[in-house]
């Protein structure tokens, strides 16, 4: 029987083996996952690009409509700023307090009080100013509207009187409960208060009488403008 000998084997067992070297199919899949990342971030380079095209494109755009938009806002603003002097002269002219209808109210109830005689009415009126805000823009070119300034007034008066009825100090409490129930200050009224009443004492003019001087206070409720 004949026998065969291949002289090239060791050279093909040798070239076999370098086919299956596992280090050389990971070169070829880490050249492949390479190659596949080199592809991506030239894909997001070129994307970059692009957007920042765009950006300069509307930034230019931007610029060229600049001037027109600060006018509009800068006439809104005005616009806002009128509107809120308006609102308040429109509110002061309607609203504000007049002392005519009070006045011509308190003669009627003085005079259902009998043996009483006003020493003095004094009137108060005083306001608490608060500043006003004026519309803002912020970057975006969002409007915040401003807030007008407002005035919180504080009305009273106060009458000093002498009550000479035959039981002197009765007149005072009734002189108080005719003004709180008058229609003119019930509705308007927050409170009439006693502040002040004297010792009943003898008139100088006619000694057989008696009298006690007294203070009445009535405050108004107050109210923001």
């Amino acid at each position: 029987m004949p026998i065969r000998i291949n002289l090239l084997a060791e050279q093909q067992a040798a070239e076999d083996l370098r086919r299956r070297d596992p280090v050389k199919r990971a070169l070829w899949v880490a050249g492949l996952i390479v190659g596949v990342m080199v592809v991506w971030s030239g894909r997001l380079q070129i994307k970059l690009m692009a957007a920042t095209s765009e950006i300069n494109r509307y930034e230019s755009e931007w610029k060229k409509l600049e001037p027109d938009y600060k006018k509009v806002t800068a006439n809104f603003d005005k616009a806002a700023d009128a509107e809120l002097k308006w609102a308040a002269l429109h509110a002061l002219a309607t609203n504000r307090f007049l002392w005519a209808r009070p006045l011509n109210a308190l003669q009627y109830v003085i005079a259902k009080v009998d043996d009483l005689q006003v020493l003095r009415l004094n009137t108060e009126q005083s306001y608490a100013i608060t500043e006003g805000t004026k519309p803002t823009t912020n970057s975006f070119g969002n409007v915040t509207r401003g807030k007008p300034a407002t005035s919180r007034e504080r009305v009273m008066f106060t009458i000093d009187a002498k009550d000479s009825s035959k039981r002197p100090g009765d007149q005072v409490f009734k002189l108080q409960g005719a003004i709180s129930d008058y229609a003119e200050f019930k509705t308007n009224l927050q409170t009439t208060e006693l502040k002040i009443i004297s010792p009943e004492q003898a008139d100088p003019n006619s000694p057989t009488k008696r009298f006690v001087t007294f203070t009445l206070e009535c405050r108004y409720t107050e109210k923001t403008r």
